[in-house]
């Protein structure tokens, strides 16, 4: 019997024990892994992702070998700032060569930094990008901010940048790139001051910081993006140039599209991804985000707020694990036009008097509520016949897990398509009429979320409407509205808050049939809505 008992001890201790082992890697799981938060409260207000990562930037510290140039930047990851640092003994040269500033005269240092402000503005006559402020689409209009935020963002940075080492007797030939100085510099550059050398300098220290702030454009939370930088590959980050021509030929000539703002993202953070083998077939695009050796790059609407429309997220966490290898995360369904269709559920038809017709709670409209209780992003197994068949290239999900023990998991590139191809309701008294006509629907068919994103299978097929329609579906948690996004064929969703009456929904949009309307989970904000 004492044997028996002591086996029987011995047993219940390795399960006990295994059970206890398995909760600590939940819990340790769950303390690591990396949250997005910034989505609208009603529900969970998180999206899970990925393990956070440490980054820690030595701006080239660990690199002791020498530079090939009289400047350059060492081999090492940088944050923009520490970049930024870098630059600044070329005007600190500059500066020092200039001599002393006659008696209230404005000093050298910030009359080149008023330089800086003019080359890295949309409008002034030295601009190195010029966008007016008007008349823009709403790619331009985006890119037209976001390289002001950044121009102020550098300038501020080398104005509170001073101090640091230089060498006087630098010397270097930059090669004249076409940035124009401002009235006062020309004199400041060209008369009594100066040196020949000197024009050279500050040419170089302009160019550098121009490269720096395009390079930066992709990015919606820029000032924290990890950027590793190969000193023996250019001088300093020259090697993006190639990048910023493709890229503003996009944005001067063509349109913004988001395979642009990609490439030109994985130009700074990832250019092994460019000239990786797997781009070369057929079935795989630049995708819609990557992981790289510091980090994620993920659509910037995942975070919440008020969201862009291109932009993305730099994040500290890896999905991936072990590889060290750059990772695209591609599209499921490679064009979706050619995409099944699925039909939607059943719905409640209601006749409305849209000028009237409030929230559907307060109309006896109500549809029950889809409640979740976890939500996160995964990798979807690779088979055979998928872009993700390449171990360079991976799909990710939109994992929803409900208060009814249901699951439901949605293309996350899907996911990013549906909002970025999706309308904005006007705010009520805004007179808007749809894009391709007018037509007023004199009924309405109420569908619940649940039964959309749960009876519509898991395979690759697109919700619609065959007989057309003016479809509504009521939704509260902003995770939900994102999980439709990449359900529903994206040709004419209207995204509606649900302080806004339906007759705002009519609107919006296409004047063609099927519509589908989301009322709630989203507030306006933003180029795509405030999630």
């Amino acid at each position: 019997m004492r044997p028996s008992l002591g086996a029987f001890l011995i047993l219940l201790l390795m399960i006990f024990g295994n059970d206890m082992i398995r909760a600590t890697a939940m819990k340790a799981t769950a303390e690591t892994a990396f949250r997005l938060s910034g989505l609208c409260a009603g529900g969970t207000n998180h999206i899970n992702i990925g393990q956070s990562i440490a980054v820690r930037p030595d701006a080239g510290a660990h690199d002791k070998g020498t530079l090939r140039e009289a400047w350059g930047l060492k081999s090492g990851v940088y944050t923009p700032r520490q970049l930024v640092e870098g630059f600044a003994p070329l005007l600190d040269t500059v500066v020092f060569r200039l001599g002393p500033d006659p008696p209230n005269a404005r000093p050298a240092r910030a009359q080149l930094l008023d330089n800086l402000v003019a080359n890295l503005d949309s409008n002034a006559r030295e601009a190195t990008l010029r966008l007016p402020d008007t008349d823009l689409d709403d790619s331009r209009q985006e890119i037209a901010e976001q390289a002001r935020r950044i121009g102020r963002t550098l300038v501020q940075y080398a104005r509170n940048q001073t101090g640091g080492p230089f060498n006087p007797d630098l010397y270097l030939r930059s090669p004249c790139e076409g940035h124009l100085l401002i009235p006062p510099n020309v004199d400041l550059m060209f008369g009594r001051r100066s040196q020949p050398h000197l024009m050279q300098l500050f040419n170089e220290y302009m160019h550098q910081m121009v490269l720096l702030r395009d390079a930066l454009l992709p990015f919606k939370n820029y000032e924290d993006v990890a950027i590793p930088v190969d000193g023996r590959a250019a001088r300093g980050i020259r090697h993006l140039e190639p990048s910023r021509s493709e890229f503003l030929t996009h944005l001067l000539t063509k349109e913004v599209t988001q395979s642009a703002i990609i490439k030109h993202a994985q130009a700074l953070l990832a250019p092994g991804i460019l000239s990786s083998s797997s781009l070369t077939s057929s079935q795989v695009s630049a995708g819609y985000g990557f992981q790289y050796a510091h980090g994620l790059v993920l659509p910037a609407f995942l975070t919440g707020g008020p969201t862009p429309f291109h932009l993305l997220q730099y994040i500290p966490a890896k999905l991936v694990d072990g590889t060290t290898k750059d990772v695209i995360f591609d599209y499921r369904i490679k064009d979706y036009y050619l995409a099944p269709r699925v039909e939607i559920p059943a719905g409640t038809e209601k006749t409305p008097t849209l000028q009237s017709a409030g929230y559907p709670e307060t109309n006896g409209w109500g549809t029950p509520t889809l409640g979740v209780q976890t939500a996160s992003i995964g990798i979807v197994a690779p088979t055979p016949d998928s872009t993700a068949s390449s171990p360079t290239v991976r799909q990710l999900e939109l994992q929803l897990q409900f208060e009814n023990g249901k699951c439901v998991s949605v293309d996350l590139g899907q996911v990013a398509r549906g909002h970025r191809y999706a309308y904005q309701a006007s705010r009520d008294g805004e007179s808007t009429i749809s894009a391709n006509g007018k037509h007023s629907p004199t009924s309405a068919v109420i569908h619940d979320a649940a039964s959309v994103l749960l009876e519509t299978g898991q395979g690759d097929g697109l919700v619609t409407a065959q007989n057309g329609g003016f479809h509504v579906i009521p939704v509260q948690n902003p995770v939900v509205a994102l999980a439709l996004l990449g359900k529903i064929y994206p040709e004419n969703v209207v995204l509606l808050p649900e302080s806004e009456g339906l007759v705002q929904a009519e609107k919006a949009g296409k004047g063609l049939e099927p519509k589908f309307v989301f009322w709630g989970g989203v507030e306006h904000g933003g180029l795509r809505g405030k999630f």
